[in-house]
């Protein structure tokens, strides 16, 4: 009788012990530690502080009536042009206009011959904020927003092409 009552106080020792872990595992689970999830990226909401679309639709002659004079081309802009020549249509007669507007610096590729602007430039840095102060939309049909990435650092962002399509037009 005695092997079994050892047998039933070793039965009971495991017991206690498995309980005793188990209540030590569950106070180590984090269940009482404030729950941590993973913070989500908040969009910032960038006030417009121009209407680039709008300036699509006009003439070189009508942005510099709506943005006054042209400024010289900002020193960031190596080989301005290399903006043009990019392009397959680029001809002789292309040519470039820096803008201020809204905080922003614009250039403009237009035709000289027939005062056409091709596409406007926006130059910065930081894709969302650009989008944001310039008005534009990636969904739109009227017009494509490209990025420009500076030639001799491709990783880096020169600025954000905009054209109009021909929905547009």
């Amino acid at each position: 009788m005695q092997r079994r009552g050892a047998h039933s106080e070793e039965k009971r020792r495991a017991g206690a012990l498995f309980i005793v872990a188990g209540l030590w595992l569950a106070g180590c689970s984090g269940a009482h530690e404030p729950a941590q999830t993973a913070q989500v990226a908040q969009r910032v909401v960038v006030a417009p502080t121009a209407n680039v679309p709008a300036l699509l639709a006009s003439s070189i002659d009508g942005l510099r009536s709506q943005l006054g004079a042209a400024q010289p081309l900002p020193n960031s802009l190596r080989n301005p042009l290399l903006l043009i020549t990019n392009t397959n249509d680029a001809t002789a007669d292309d040519s470039l206009a820096a803008f201020r507007t809204g905080g922003l610096t614009l250039v403009a590729s237009y035709n000289e011959r027939t005062r056409h602007v091709r596409d406007l430039l926006v130059l910065g840095q930081h894709e969302d904020t650009l989008m944001g102060r310039a008005s534009l939309q990636a969904n739109r049909l009227d017009y494509l927003v490209l990025p420009v990435f500076q030639i001799d650092k491709p990783n880096r962002l020169l600025g954000l092409r905009v054209i109009a399509t021909q929905q547009g037009n």
